[in-house]
């Protein structure tokens, strides 16, 4: 018999930006400090397209201010690679 469950991940993200789906981790550092990094995904033709390690790595004081720093740089890289393709 086998006894292995098959699980199904499912991933909610941290915001949606022109149809981006930005995904943020942060976890604290030793040093009181957190860090935090972030990907995207974007549903198209061929499927789910993931662009990882797509934002980060940022320090800062606090999990909010290391995830903002993410979501900022997402949003710069999103609006770049747009305007390539405009």
């Amino acid at each position: 018999m086998n006894s292995r469950l098959q699980a199904k991940t499912e991933r909610t993200p941290t915001m949606q930006y022109k149809n981006f789906d930005i995904f943020v981790i942060a976890f604290p550092r030793p040093d009181g400090h957190w860090f935090a990094s972030g990907e995207v995904q974007k549903n198209a033709a061929g499927g789910i397209e993931i662009i990882q390690q797509f934002s980060g790595p940022f320090k800062a004081v606090n999990e909010t201010q290391a995830k903002l720093a993410v979501i900022r740089d997402a949003k710069m890289k999103i609006d770049a690679m747009l305007a390539e393709l405009a």
